[in-house]
């Protein structure tokens, strides 16, 4: 039988069992993995310790916080530590050798702080990772201009722990992923070192059926238009990619406020503008008891 569009399928007792169609096609955006490409990052790291296309080695300085940071992910791209959990048949791609040369990057401040063995024990579980995004996120006023904040994603590989029983048996290996925010300090002899990771891991089944933080256009509605009184109307919402921009305006100001789409499909709210003197000025309007709306160091702080 041929059912035909926008109708459902009945049950015996007359209730809907199955819709023809999704609506709004939450699957595809929030209990799908992202259709968005990896970042393509400047260095491909070599297992002698060295990058590929006479790039600067992980010895050599930084001069841009950016570039530490694809460096740092092209190391950490070919390292793994699956110790006590199943995946692979064979060695992963360098093993651990690596992960020294990414330890390498890390401040003398964030050394102190953590032992080789302590940033290896980090990854436990880890058997691949691919850096999806690097943004420049908002830096709050205080913020010394030796340090720069930076949103990143990332895409593991990982897999179930294993047992002794069960260490030979197929395990499926499975993607998880986070996002956070990567600290970099400018040194003065060192150039730029990373200061800081702090990650949140990304939830698959929370946003399709709780609450309207997920997502960025009734953000803007609800925090700058019911609560703080700040626009009146949004003019247009552009999205391009994962990048979403939302143009509202209020009395006798225009404002833009930027938004990201994480994989799991949650937008997090990055940056307000307001247009002053011909161009775009970044200001911050959120309270201080509601700093959590906007995905910055605060988070963490």
């Amino acid at each position: 039988m041929i059912i035909s569009f926008n109708k459902i399928i009945k049950s015996t007792l007359g209730m809907p069992v199955i819709y023809t169609y999704e609506p709004n096609q939450d699957s595809e955006r929030f209990q799908r993995p992202s259709k968005q490409p990896a970042l393509k990052l400047k260095y491909v790291y070599k297992e002698n310790g060295n990058f590929e296309n006479q790039s600067p080695t992980n010895q050599e300085i930084f001069e841009m916080p950016e570039d530490l940071i694809h460096a740092y992910y092209a190391i950490l791209k070919n390292a793994e530590n699956m110790d006590e959990y199943c995946g692979g048949c064979g060695t992963i791609g360098y093993a651990k050798t690596p992960f020294p040369d990414a330890y390498n990057l890390l401040s003398k401040e964030a050394q102190q702080k953590m032992s080789i063995d302590q940033f290896i024990a980090s990854f436990l579980g880890t058997g691949h990772t691919t850096l999806l995004k690097l943004i420049p996120v908002y830096t709050p006023p205080e913020t010394p201009k030796s340090i720069k904040y930076y949103m990143v994603e990332i895409e593991i590989i990982t897999g179930p722990k294993c047992s002794e029983t069960d260490n030979n048996m197929a395990q499926p290996t499975y993607f998880a992923y986070y996002y956070g925010i990567a600290t970099s300090e400018r040194t003065l002899s060192e150039g730029w070192k990373i200061k800081s990771v702090d990650y949140i891991p990304e939830d698959f089944l929370c946003a399709p059926y709780h609450n309207w933080q997920w997502d960025a256009t009734k953000v803007v509605q609800v925090i700058f238009g019911e609560w703080y009184k700040l626009i009146d109307e949004i003019e247009k919402v552009e999205i391009e990619g994962p990048n979403i921009k939302i143009y509202a305006k209020g009395k006798d100001n225009r404002y833009r406020f930027d938004a990201l789409r994480l994989t799991n499909g949650v937008d997090i709210f990055l940056h307000e503008y307001v247009w002053e003197n011909g161009k775009w000025k970044e200001v911050d309007y959120i309270v201080e008891d509601q700093k959590s709306l906007k995905f910055s160091i605060l988070h963490f702080n």
